[in-house]
């Protein structure tokens, strides 16, 4: 793959917290971008003079894992003197991409860890501010899954650290200090950005062909050709860091997502599926282990050489020869396309049918941003540079979900703009979510009050970290105080913001 790639990382709020009870993992989509930090590259991963590293304000609608403050040693103090809001960063990030995917229509996003988490956490937070949530779709790539791709090809071309329970972990400033990479400061965005730089670069030089291999599917379209005329495809798979080659068949592409493929695992015999009827073959599709896999060709999957997969349990026992019958029989077969065709169907009624109405708010989904058919009106809010002028043209949305995201972002960006009415209502849906104790899909104050009280109590929690906590308990007393007000008024932003807080 030739072309510039651009490299970027970001620093957020949090990780993430599951969405429901009932969600397999956590997702980050809830959590605030504070700092972004991006670099383009030559196709030799030199960088050209096109970057960026910028720090924003928190939104006071979104309450910070004080973990995460942590991690990154940046107080909320030091979060409230950073000269842009959210929404300015939100605007410089969206023109800055605009300008760099126009001088290079080819670019591939990449990060280390971006695809579960980076790329989630840039989407939502551009739907947000209702800019369109999906700059990078169509090339990107992940150092991650480049590294475990070298791992498991040949482990001694890289070192590695352990997790606890003994799989090799491929956190990034571990891989730079264990394999002399460059890091300066853990957890900054412009640091990570460079380290992930060297990294990809340290892949593609330890082997140029398995680079190849490793890297064509950051393009979807080519991800997509290689799933459709292979009838045997090996897959790397990871979970609870345990890495694995899964050999596959495709059966067909999801009715539902374009992009995403319904494959058996070769690894279990599939005619019980393909002599059930759809009851049957749904009934087969939920048990354990697992017979089936989505392939999701936009999230660099890994496919590596078919060679590989036999010499990985179960497959080394079962033979290729057994492997190739069975190939024979999934691909592409149209009968079994047909089952997961009614499989898809029913389970999106369940999904419809079980979803928690604690847990729906209008930023929910980042997709229905092409449900709002007023692009025209939303793009003349942010060309506007007066928030009154934005304020007169929020109010002639007729989607209610945009509604309500434009007067929310006022709200935090400007709120002495918003009629009493409006200022009331927000002023009540931010109380009922932040400061009501109870399970939301992010996180609210009384949870980061626990968090703090819990991270206080560690045994070798530093001064420094302590300040850092005692300082946005601070923070979150007083926004608790400002929620809970019957009577409230604006508040002040920033550097004022921080003066009536801590002055």
């Amino acid at each position: 793959m030739t072309g510039k790639y651009i490299f970027y990382d970001l620093e957020t709020t949090g990780r993430g917290k599951k969405e429901s009870a009932t969600s397999f993992g956590t997702t980050p989509k809830w959590e605030q971008i504070l700092q972004i930090a991006a670099i383009v590259t030559d196709e030799n991963f030199q960088p050209t003079n096109q970057n960026m590293n910028i720090f924003c304000r928190p939104r006071m609608s979104i309450i910070a894992q004080p973990g995460a403050l942590i991690t990154t040693e940046r107080g909320i103090k030091e979060s409230l003197y950073a000269d842009l809001s959210s929404y300015e960063l939100m605007k410089q990030i969206n023109s800055t991409l605009d300008v760099w995917k126009k001088d290079n229509p080819d670019s591939v996003f990449i990060g280390h860890n971006s695809i579960n988490f980076d790329e989630t956490v840039l989407e939502y937070n551009l739907f947000s501010n209702l800019f369109y949530p999906y700059p990078t779709r169509g090339k990107r790539g992940d150092t991650l899954n480049l590294v475990r791709g070298l791992y498991a090809s040949n482990p001694s071309s890289i070192k590695t650290d352990l997790t606890s329970r003994g799989n090799p972990s491929f956190k990034l400033e571990k891989l730079a200090e264990l394999n002399g990479l460059p890091i300066e400061f853990a957890h900054d965005a412009f640091s990570d950005v460079k380290t992930s730089i060297a990294l990809a670069k340290f892949v593609k030089d330890s082997d140029k062909k398995l680079w190849n291999s490793l890297s064509f599917t950051m393009d979807k379209k080519q991800a997509a050709e290689y799933i459709n005329n292979n009838s045997g495809i090996t897959y790397l798979t990871n979970f609870g860091g345990r890495i694995a080659l899964e050999a596959l068949s495709m059966v067909c592409e999801s009715q539902m997502y374009k992009g995403m493929y319904h494959t058996l695992k070769l690894s279990t015999d599939p005619m019980p599926l393909l002599e059930a009827n759809n009851s049957e073959f749904k009934s087969l599709l939920s048990k354990k282990p697992s017979k089936n896999r989505w392939l999701t060709t936009g999230d660099h999957p890994i496919f590596l050489d078919n060679s590989n997969a036999i010499n990985y349990k179960p497959y080394d026992k079962i033979g290729s020869e057994v492997l190739n019958e069975r190939k024979k029989l999934i691909y592409k077969n149209k009968s079994l396309a047909e089952k997961f065709r009614m499989y898809e169907i029913d389970r999106q009624i369940e999904k419809e049918e079980n979803l928690s109405q604690d847990n729906v708010f209008p930023e929910s989904k980042a997709n229905i941003f092409f449900n709002f058919k007023e692009k025209n009106i939303i793009d003349n809010f942010h060309i506007q540079n007066d928030w009154k002028e934005k304020y007169k043209i929020a109010l002639t949305v007729k989607d209610p979900s945009a509604s309500f995201i434009l007067k929310r972002l006022i709200f935090d960006e400007c709120p002495q703009i918003l009629h009493e009415e409006d200022f009331k209502n927000m002023h009540n849906e931010l109380h009922d979510r932040l400061v009501i104790n109870q399970e939301r899909p992010f996180t609210t104050i009384p949870e980061a009050m626990k968090e703090i009280d819990d991270l206080k109590s560690n045994e070798g929690i530093s001064d420094k970290e302590i300040k850092i906590l005692d300082e946005y308990d601070i923070y979150l007393k007083f926004m608790e105080r400002y929620f809970s007000n019957k009577n409230p008024q604006p508040l002040k932003k920033g550097k004022e913001l921080y003066k009536q807080i801590f002055e």
